[in-house]
C-alpha cells in the first residue's frame, strides 16, 4: 500500500537576496549560478507533518517499509550533464513566511539569514546535519525526483533526529567550486497545479489465499473491476476487486459462457493509479502495489489519505506470468476523490 505526505510548509532561500523570504512562491529553487558575476546559491526548504504517520505506525495499520521524495521539476536551465541533488535533515525549526521572491521587501519568516523573523542561522542558507543524508543522481535528462529518504525519515521517527524538514542543495563541494551549476526548480506546496511536494511511504501488505478458486491459465484475459466506485472519500481506505476472465471462455453444458466464473491472478499481479488528464503515475508498479487474493478473488486496498481531490484518475494492471508481462488498461473506467 502507499500513503501520501504532503509538504506542510515550504521556501527558497538566495545568497545573493539574504534578507528576502519566498514562503508563498509557487516554486521551489536549487540553483548556483553567477549574475553579473556574482556568486548566487538558492535552497529549498520543506517539511512534512509526520505526526498521523507515526500515530498510524504505533496502531500497526503502517508498516513504513520504504519513503520515497517525489518533486516534479517545472523549470530547469544551464544544467551540469551530471550532478548529485542533496536533501540533508534541518537541524533548527523555520519559519515558512509569506514572501515572494520578487517582492523586493525584506519580509517576516525564513531568509537565507534568518530561520525565524528575528533568529539567525548558525550557518548562512541553513543548519543542517550531514548524516543521515538522502541523495540522486540528476542528469539534464531528467525531470522529475524521486529520491529515496526511508533512513532520515526513521531518524525522525524515532527522535534521534528532531523533524524539521530537509535542505535541497547542491553538494558543499559544488557549491565553493567555479562551475555554474544552472537554476533547477520543482512545483512547491502553493503551486495550483497538482504536483505538490510529497513524501509516498510504501509498504507490502498483500495477502494471497486463494481458497478453492482455480487458477486463471488462459492465453488471453481480460481485467476488469466489480463494483468500482466512481467516487471514494478523501482520508477513506477502500477495497478494489479486480477480476479477471478468459476473454474467450467456451460454453459449457448449461449453454452459458463462464464469465460468471472466478479464477484468481497470480501473485505477481500488480496495480498502477494515474492521472486520468495528465496521465501522471500517482501510483506505481512496485512491491508496495501488489494485488492480493482471498476465497472470493483478487482485490488491493486504497489509503485515500492526501491525494488531490476533484481529479479523475484511473487503473493498469501489471501480469507477471510464464515469463511474460501483460498490461491492462482502460483509461474511459476512471473514479474521482472527493472531501
Amino acid at each position: 500500500m502507499n500513503y501520501f505526505i504532503v509538504a506542510s510548509k515550504d521556501a527558497s532561500i538566495y545568497k545573493i537576496q539574504p534578507t528576502q523570504n519566498t514562503g508563498l512562491d509557487e516554486v521551489l529553487e536549487v540553483s548556483k549560478t553567477y549574475v553579473g558575476g556574482v556568486l548566487d546559491i538558492s535552497h529549498g526548504l520543506l517539511k512534512f507533518d509526520l505526526s498521523e504517520l507515526s500515530s498510524s505506525i504505533v496502531t500497526g495499520n503502517i508498516t513504513a517499509s520504504a519513503a520515497t521524495l517525489v518533486l516534479k521539476e517545472c523549470y530547469a536551465s544551464y544544467l551540469p550533464t551530471e550532478f548529485t541533488l542533496y536533501a540533508y535533515p534541518v537541524s533548527q525549526s523555520w519559519d515558512m513566511g509569506i514572501g515572494t521572491k520578487f517582492d523586493e521587501i525584506s519580509t517576516a519568516g525564513v531568509t537565507w539569514e534568518n530561520r525565524t523573523t528575528s533568529t539567525t542561522w548558525l550557518d548562512t542558507g541553513g543548519d543542517f546535519v550531514s548524516t543521515p543524508v538522502s541523495s540522486e543522481v540528476y542528469t539534464y535528462l531528467s525531470s522529475d525526483v524521486s529520491m529515496d529518504v526511508l533512513e532520515v525519515v526513521n531518524s525522525w521517527l524515532s527522535g534521534s533526529i528532531p523533524n524539521e524538514g530537509f535542505v535541497l542543495k547542491y553538494s558543499d563541494i559544488a557549491e565553493t567550486d567555479e562551475i555554474d551549476y544552472g537554476t533547477l526548480q520543482f512545483f512547491s506546496k502553493e503551486t495550483n497545479t497538482i504536483y505538490q511536494p510529497k513524501i509516498i511511504i510504501g509498504w507490502d501488505d498483500s495477502t494471497f489465499a486463494t481458497g478453492s478458486l482455480p487458477e486463471l491459465v488462459s492465453n488471453d484475459i481480460n481485467i476488469t473491476f466489480k463494483r468500482l466506485k466512481t467516487k471514494y472519500k478523501i482520508g477513506n481506505i477502500d477495497t478494489i476487486r479486480v477480476v479477471g476472465r478468459e476473454k474467450y471462455p467456451l460454453k459449457t453444458y448449461t449453454n452459458q459462457y463462464g464469465y460468471d466464473d472466478v479464477q484468481y491472478l497470480p501473485e505477481t499481479t500488480y496495480y498502477q493509479i494515474k492521472d486520468a488528464s495528465t496521465h501522471e503515475v500517482v501510483i506505481p508498479f512496485s512491491e508496495h502495489s501488489k494485488v492480493s487474493c482471498d476465497e472470493i478473488g483478487n482485490f488491493f486496498k486504497l489509503n485515500f489519505t492526501n491525494w488531490e481531490i476533484n481529479r479523475e484518475y484511473y487503473i493498469e494492471i501489471k501480469v507477471e506470468r510464464s515469463g511474460n508481462i501483460e498490461h491492462f488498461s482502460d483509461n474511459d473506467l476512471t473514479f474521482t476523490v472527493e472531501k
